[in-house]
């Protein structure tokens, strides 16, 4: 007998193993225990919220004024705290934290004052004379300060490229360098018995400690005189300097 059309087609269908229903294949995890703490409490749709705090918040206890006033007393010193004072500032301009900076122009055996300024900071004394000259500045007989000068007096240029390899070195016959001296120093009563002296440096030197005396003295036979200047012009005392605004800050 003929099959009706698509009996055939479902017969073969509902042979195949069917497909179980969703949800009832698990797969099988390791059992996790749940998180110990507290239990939001279940909302009611609709229903208002409880009245009073939430038992699972901690509560903050109430601000004791009282309690904080004794504790704060109790801290306090003997007598209570001082008034409160402005901070102090460092004060500028002191004689004991400036230096006068001397530009001196060698011409010779004669040393110029061609220009002075006013330096903010202390001055630091070198220990280390290495280089071709060195200045010292004294007033009767007592170092006041001392330092090198490289070079001063040495003009040096590059070599023609058809000329001898190496640098011309021309000595020059007029030229300058720079002095330091603590401006507390330098006054009117002083400035006329104050000296300046140039020395070339035979033999480098380094101490661990410069003396009052002059640099011919500690340094004996290590030094020879250039040139000398006795005496400093009016226009480099300090108080002349500062009229003039040819004050800088420290270092420059």
């Amino acid at each position: 007998m003929k099959q009706p059309k698509g009996t055939e087609r479902s017969a073969t269908r509902n042979r195949r193993p069917s497909k179980p229903p969703a949800g009832d294949v698990r797969r099988q995890h390791n059992a996790v225990p749940p998180q110990a703490g507290p239990t939001k409490p279940t909302a009611t749709r609709g229903a208002a919220p409880a009245a009073g705090p939430d038992p699972t918040r901690a509560v903050k206890p109430a601000f004791d004024r009282e309690a904080a006033s004794r504790e704060s007393a109790e801290q306090q010193p003997a007598g209570g705290y001082p008034d409160q004072q402005a901070a102090r500032t460092r004060r500028t301009g002191a004689p004991d934290e400036q230096y006068v900076r001397l530009r001196i122009r060698v011409r010779g055996d004669r040393l110029t004052v061609v220009d002075s300024h006013l330096v903010d900071g202390p001055l630091a004394q070198s220990t280390t004379f290495h280089g071709a000259d060195a200045y010292e500045v004294t007033y009767q007989d007592r170092l006041l300060h001392a330092g090198t000068v490289a070079d001063p007096n040495t003009q040096r240029s590059f070599p023609l490229p058809d000329g001898p390899e190496g640098h011309h070195v021309t000595p020059r016959e007029i030229y300058e360098f720079t002095a330091r001296i603590p401006a507390a120093d330098v006054t009117a009563e002083t400035r006329a018995g104050i000296h300046v002296r140039l020395h070339r440096i035979d033999e480098p030197t380094t101490t661990t400690h410069v003396g009052a005396a002059p640099l011919a003295t500690q340094f004996e036979g290590r030094l020879t005189p250039v040139a000398e200047l006795v005496g400093l012009p009016e226009s480099a005392l300090p108080e002349a300097i500062d009229s003039r605004g040819a004050r800088t800050g420290q270092g420059n």
